[in-house]
């Protein structure tokens, strides 16, 4: 199987590795020369647990700046360019100039495979003249990447959003043969556009649910919030994931996809309650903790890390509960610890802004 990866950043050169391993032919694309020339030396490192090791083992991947070259000699194209939140949604930008691009290529036709994040009803917007379109969103996080693929996504579920028979056979083989456990679900690609952002959002939920729950066990004499959450996660129509409170949801991917999923509603004439609640819990815990903490009146406030989610292995500190709730802190006068060094640099560069 030939194939092209473009965008081969933080998920894209993980995926690009993962596929090379089943035995693809993988060219990956970018527009940076020098990074270009790093992969194909192997010279490149990254602090992603498992990248670099699969980097130099490959013998089936190369990288490229030149987009038309590597279309002409593959037969599906994976594209994983960013696609950044906007106030609302996600800017398709970058997304639609390489779909604008292949699509003009005087080329046999291709199948063309968005893994990039989405608003419903994308795909209904790009005219591929005489490619297919398919949408097969990445279910990976920051620090995970490599065994997340491996094991069939964060949460062991694979979608493909698909409507044409070959695609489906293709991915679905492709897929078990990475993990044969993994559990594939094939719809439409409207169903799949619709499922990436209701998944994620659903885990959002859980955590605002989760703290909410906790901040009432911490203002009733004799509740613990620990034993509550643990009787929570033994609930089988409840589980684990998620049901820990904690600081707050953060992180790339669930708030934007919140949002996201927020504006899709209104657009198609629901009044989004429920989702409009979730940002608001999640607001009303972080001046809930905050307020818990002031009146501690602690000498200083010592904090493990400044990481979007505890126990990450790379340092990622987008839109952290953590960190917001020491830096109103450390407005308000209070003293600020934490022991990770690359938080604390971090820490330091946002109090200096």
């Amino acid at each position: 199987m030939n194939c092209a990866v473009v965008g081969i950043g933080k998920l894209g050169l993980c995926f690009a590795l993962t596929i090379e391993r089943t035995g693809c032919h993988v060219i990956g694309v970018d527009i940076n020369q020098t990074y270009v020339d790093s992969l194909n030396a192997k010279t490149y490192s990254s602090y992603e647990p498992g990248l670099t090791e699969a980097l130099r083992e490959s013998t089936r991947f190369h990288a490229t700046t030149d987009l038309e070259d590597a279309v002409s000699k593959s037969d599906y194209i994976f594209i994983l360019v960013q696609t950044p939140e906007t106030d609302t949604s996600y800017d398709h930008t970058i997304l639609e100039d390489v779909i604008s691009k292949i699509s003009k290529m005087n080329s046999v036709p291709k199948h063309i495979i968005v893994n990039s994040t989405v608003m419903p009803g994308f795909h209904k917007t790009q005219n591929v003249g005489r490619h297919t379109l398919s949408y097969n969103p990445a279910f990976v996080a920051q620090g995970t990447v490599m065994s997340d693929y491996a094991s069939g996504g964060k949460f062991g579920v694979i979608v493909i959003g698909t409507e044409d028979a070959q695609v489906k056979e293709t991915l679905v083989n492709l897929y078990r043969s990475i993990n044969s456990d993994t559990k594939i679900n094939v719809m439409t690609p409207a169903s799949a556009e619709i499922f990436k952002i209701a998944d994620n959002t659903f885990r959002v939920l859980k955590i605002a649910y989760a703290n909410l729950v906790g901040d009432l066990c911490r203002r009733t004499p004799g509740a613990n919030q620990d034993e509550v959450a643990a009787a929570l996660k033994n609930d089988a129509s409840i589980g684990t994931i998620c049901m820990t409170p904690g600081y707050g949801y953060g992180g790339p991917c669930y708030p934007r996809d919140l949002k996201a999923l927020t504006t899709y509603a209104t657009s198609v004439g629901f009044r989004p309650g429920l989702l409009a609640g979730v940002a608001t819990t999640n607001e009303d815990h972080h001046e809930a903790l905050l307020k818990e903490l002031l009146d501690q009146n602690l000498e200083a406030y010592v904090f493990d890390s400044f990481t979007y989610r505890p126990d990450m292995k790379v340092e990622m500190f987008d839109n952290s509960p953590s960190l917001r709730l020491a830096l109103d802190l450390h407005r308000l006068g209070k003293k600020i610890t934490v022991r990770d060094p690359q938080s604390w640099a971090y820490f330091k560069e946002k109090i200096t802004l």
